[in-house]
């Protein structure tokens, strides 16, 4: 990451970056709607009057493989000088996975699965932001779908250059994105800050962003302030800088399922999983502990209950649930779409491995079950 800019009006800075680069023609990745809605189309279009704009907007919410090659055909075609995401987390996916996929001249499925590696770096990349969660402009890694099956390419060349985040484009951002959106944020917080990979900076961005988003997410959704906006904005950022360090946990290796699946959204999808996870993260039998520091992992989870301002785990997931429930997010199963057992099976068989290894308590399928039991019954 080269630079990265922050506040009201600081999309400015794109024609500098523009200039450095000498860049010319413009790769635009939008989304179809939010482009739109979040003024982000009025907003940019002063700074890109001067230049060959091709836009691209072509893909599902979710970024499949199928949208990836349309893009990467285009980029081809286009012979551009930079690219430009903004829009939503699977937004600024896309052109990483574009992008990178380009410039590294493979099959985009063999690239996304890893039969081949990232060697060389795409075009010089700004991503903006217009929804305060998925922290994807502060992140090395892009989402793809491959047969509904997920995956996460990474990589140190899939890093934005340009991280742009102007709070602003937030503004219009409907209550029930903003609770999705905003939970989201807090979930990679709270799983960065657990999990074993964590650091000493990573764990202060993610309790930066915990201290941030805890007092502020049900104001953002219910009644909006500009204050409260541009909190949300800076502490996702900070939590997607936590993220690019450790990485996901458990709740995010499950949530994948529930998503593909159900059609739960990402941030719901997560958020319903982890209350939970505070009370497994801080049990163990055995060697249930994936991380052998010590004391670390009830150290990190005590530090954990602090934050939240918890007496205990118990208290900080009913303090989670009752989060959800305030700002409108459902949490019953059926209501959800998620009916029987065999809805649960379906889940369980498509847990992403890898996520788990990075959780701080091994979760097996035993824990798994238990789990859903627990889910199921508070519906």
């Amino acid at each position: 990451m080269k630079l990265e800019y922050f506040g009201v009006g600081c999309l400015s800075s794109i024609p500098l970056i523009l200039k450095y680069h000498r860049a010319k023609r413009i790769f635009l990745v939008t989304g179809k709607k939010s482009y739109y809605i979040s003024g982000a189309r009025d907003a940019i279009t002063p700074y890109l009057d001067s230049k060959n704009v091709i836009h691209f907007s072509d893909f599902s919410t979710d970024p499949k493989i199928a949208d990836v090659r349309r893009g990467v055909s285009e980029l081809k075609q286009a012979k551009c000088d930079a690219v430009i995401a903004i829009g939503g987390g699977s937004t600024i996916d896309m052109a990483k996975l574009i992008n990178i996929i380009t410039y590294n001249n493979c099959d985009p499925e063999d690239l996304a699965t890893g039969k081949e590696k990232v060697k060389v770096k795409g075009l010089p990349l700004i991503a903006i932001p217009t929804t305060s969660g998925s922290g994807s402009e502060a992140t090395h890694f892009a989402v793809v779908y491959v047969n509904k099956i997920k995956y996460s390419l990474a990589h140190q060349y899939i890093l934005p250059d340009y991280p742009i985040i102007d709070p602003s484009l937030t503004y219009n951002l409907p209550p029930k994105l903003t609770a999705i959106s905003g939970f989201d944020a807090l979930s990679q917080a709270v799983e960065s800050y657990w999990a074993i990979t964590a650091t000493e900076e990573s764990q202060q961005y993610a309790s930066q962003a915990i201290k941030m988003i805890l007092p502020t997410l049900e104001s953002a959704v219910n009644s909006p302030s500009i204050e409260a906006r541009n909190t949300m904005a800076l502490a996702a950022h900070l939590a997607g800088k936590a993220i690019n360090i450790t990485k996901t946990t458990a709740p995010h290796a499950i949530s994948y399922p529930l998503t593909t699946y159900f059609n739960i959204p990402h941030g719901h999808a997560v958020a319903l999983l982890l209350g939970n996870f505070f009370v497994i993260n801080s049990k163990s039998e055995g060697d249930g502990w994936r991380d052998y520091r010590g004391d670390v992992p009830q150290k990190v989870m005590r530090e954990l209950c602090d934050l939240f301002d918890c007496i205990n785990p118990q208290d900080c997931a009913n303090k989670w649930y009752a989060l959800m429930a305030t700002v409108g997010l459902e949490t019953d199963f059926k209501t959800l779409g998620i009916c029987n057992q065999s809805d649960i099976d379906l889940i369980i068989k498509n847990v992403n491995a890898e996520r788990l290894g990075n959780n701080p308590v091994i979760i097996t399928k035993t824990i798994l079950k238990q789990l859903f039991r627990i889910l199921a019954k508070a519906t």
